[in-house]
């Protein structure tokens, strides 16, 4: 009889442990066959997680290659110097290693860190991976890059803003909207920024607009890299009100008549003007005596068509929009005083 090996031996028994374990989960007695039970669910999912278990370590366990995409910085810019071109930001590589030190690096990818007080960039030689690892660089695009400097400069710039803003119906904005700070620092080479006079916010949206709205708006950031902006976010504030169209009807006075000179009659003497207030000024504009109209005496004597347009005057301390007299023009009638 064939002796076997105590290793041998060893593995059939824990083989036949297992499947001693594993049988009642898939044969059931027949007293069981009418009684719901949990045991083929319990052992399929034994089954498909004892699969993955032996396919993880199969495929982790063997030599794979895979290609990489590893973020590029650059570091220790020379004093009085910027870059003129921005370096690729990421450089594609071909590693060769065992499948778990592949999702390693996979999940935590190396920088690449490029000193930029060197010309011609090798990068193949800047890239550090891990010690005790397995993986193997296979190839590296681009292999080389190039870094071109220039003289730097700093300009200050008046910050562009690209935010829209919907309002809710019937609603207006009060005033533009305000920028805090309404300029930025732009801090880059010569070159790149000669020709810039402005910085734009990047581009967002504002909707449903009812009153007094502040939000943080980035800066557009299409130089990065190659240029500082500082700071790097502004502070837009915009505010909304209901407007409202209101009249007030006022008497119409001819303004800057000489002593002893003729007489002037409009007709009519007296007008409406429409306008827009802010619905929660509408009452106190209702008070207000400072809302008048004129006509100036040199407007008639050069006028050849037999009509004026009166001049509108609004409370200097309300928001009135689109003042507007009703009618818009006048006949006047002109009388020689009796000497």
């Amino acid at each position: 009889m064939p002796l076997r090996s105590p290793v041998a031996a060893s593995s059939d028994s824990q083989g036949a442990l297992f499947w001693d374990w594993l049988r009642p989960l898939v044969d059931g007695d027949d007293e069981d066959l009418g009684r719901e039970t949990e045991r083929p669910g319990l052992a399929i999912t034994v089954c498909v997680l004892l699969s993955v278990v032996l396919w993880l370590s199969l495929t982790l366990g063997e030599e794979r290659s895979q290609t990489l995409r590893l973020p590029v910085e650059v570091v220790e810019t020379p004093e009085g110097q910027a870059l003129v071109e921005r370096p690729p930001s990421y450089v594609q590589v071909g590693l060769e290693g065992r499948g778990v030190d592949l999702i390693r690096l996979l999940y935590n990818p190396p920088m690449v860190t490029v000193s930029a007080t060197t010309g011609q960039v090798n990068v193949e030689e800047e890239i550090n991976l891990p010690q005790g690892s397995s993986v193997q660089l296979q190839s590296v695009t681009p292999a080389s890059f190039q870094i071109e400097l220039g003289p730097v400069e700093t300009r200050h710039m008046p910050v562009r803003n690209q935010v829209r803003i919907d309002l809710a119906d019937a609603y207006e904005l009060i005033g533009p909207p305000d920028l805090s700070p309404d300029s930025v620092r732009v801090r880059g080479a010569r070159s790149v920024i000669s020709g810039m006079y402005i910085w734009p916010t990047a581009r967002s949206q504002i909707t449903n607009l009812q009153d007094t709205v502040a939000v943080e708006v980035p800066l557009q950031d299409t130089l990065a890299g190659l240029v500082e902006v500082a700071p790097q976010t502004v502070t837009l504030t915009a505010r909304a009100g209901r407007f409202v169209e209101e009249t007030q009807t006022v008497e119409v006075e001819v303004t800057g008549v000489p002593s002893g000179e003729d007489l002037v009659s409009l007709q009519p003497s007296t007008i409406r003007i429409r306008y827009r207030v802010l619905f929660r000024d509408m009452f106190k504009a209702r008070r207000s005596s400072e809302f008048f109209a004129t006509v100036s005496y040199d407007q008639i004597r050069s006028d050849t068509t037999g009509y004026v347009t009166p001049r509108v005057h609004v409370p200097p301390d309300l928001l009135i929009r689109d003042p507007e007299p009703m009618p818009s023009r006048l006949r006047y009638y002109t009388f020689v005083s009796a000497r």
